[in-house]
């Protein structure tokens, strides 16, 4: 039961990152912007978060700059693509190329280090005779969890009852029909596009509350796999978490593989070195997202205006 628990506060602590930057890239992509700057979004929240908490000593305000950055780094995006007419694969590297250097620059203009921050003072769950229990209740006091659902549901009913969910779809179908009938375009998209950057940077709060700290580059690809589970999750925002959950549980158990070669076949053993045997388990979350995005990515149809 105590390894069950583990387990699963790892699986919600990998997944939440995912689950919410899979939102931001739904709401973003379906106003026709082809977003692949959810990496930045991830890496500029943890660092805003990290900045919160250790000014304020506050899980909860930590998580709403993480927001505020998210969608900082989002209007930047939005200005370049929508305002500057920019290619929006090239602004997106741009972005996530911002997000990487400035972070570090910042780490070490604040805290005099260009790895990390100091240690957030953020008081930990009192401790408990199961270290399963312990680590579930650390992860189920995180305010990015309790936010998350709310977001989920919310994105899921402003894109499909309320007007700017409508003109959103609209501007990513067929963005001259919206504009011939009076719908602001460029507008309707930049807000998709900041709205889509502040969901997805809760998710790199999450990041930094779990590990007490930020650490350059510590996103770690996970917005591309969050954009693998938008493509999977056919651009809907509850599809997109179910497989943000589903990539998450498989970087949960490469985790747990990685760390215990007791639980390693001995038939693997024989053939592969401990050193070769993680390198293929942490390889896994990746190779297996790539395998369904195109078994599925041709029965899946995207916003048209995305090309």
């Amino acid at each position: 039961m105590n390894g069950v628990m583990v387990f699963l506060a790892q699986v919600l602590s990998a997944s939440l990152p995912l689950g919410l930057a899979a939102v931001g890239g739904v709401l973003s992509e379906r106003s026709g912007v082809a977003t692949i700057s959810l990496e930045a979004y991830l890496l500029g929240g943890a660092f805003g978060a990290a900045v919160a908490a250790l000014a304020t000593g506050s899980a909860v305000l930590a998580s709403l700059a993480a927001m505020a950055t998210g969608a900082a780094l989002g209007a930047v995006f939005a200005f370049s693509t929508v305002r500057l007419r920019a290619h929006a694969i090239v602004a997106g590297v741009a972005v996530n190329l911002l997000a990487a250097a400035g972070t570090r620059v910042a780490l070490k203009v604040l805290y005099d280090s260009a790895s990390n921050s100091p240690s957030l003072p953020l008081a930990r769950s009192a401790a408990s005779a199961s270290v399963g229990w312990s680590a579930l209740r650390e992860m189920l006091s995180s305010p990015p969890l309790w936010i998350a659902p709310l977001l989920v549901a919310g994105a899921h009913l402003a894109l499909s009852k309320s007007v700017f969910g409508l003109r959103v779809t609209a501007c990513g179908e067929h963005p001259a029909a919206a504009r011939s009938l009076g719908v602001p375009v460029d507008r309707v998209r930049a807000q998709a596009l900041v709205l889509g950057g502040a969901v997805a940077a809760l998710g790199g709060a999450q990041l930094t509350l779990h590990q007490r700290e930020f650490v350059a580059y510590m996103s770690g690809g996970r917005g591309f796999l969050a954009l693998a589970a938008v493509i999977l999750g056919r651009w809907q925002p509850v599809r997109a978490v179910a497989w943000a959950a589903a990539i998450g549980a498989l970087s949960a158990l490469e985790s747990t593989l990685a760390g215990d070669d007791t639980v390693v076949p001995a038939a693997v053993q024989a053939v592969l070195s401990p050193a070769a045997f993680r390198a293929v388990v942490q390889a896994m979350p990746y190779g297996l997202t790539l395998l369904a995005v195109m078994g599925r990515f041709g029965r899946s149809r995207p916003p048209a205006a995305l090309g």
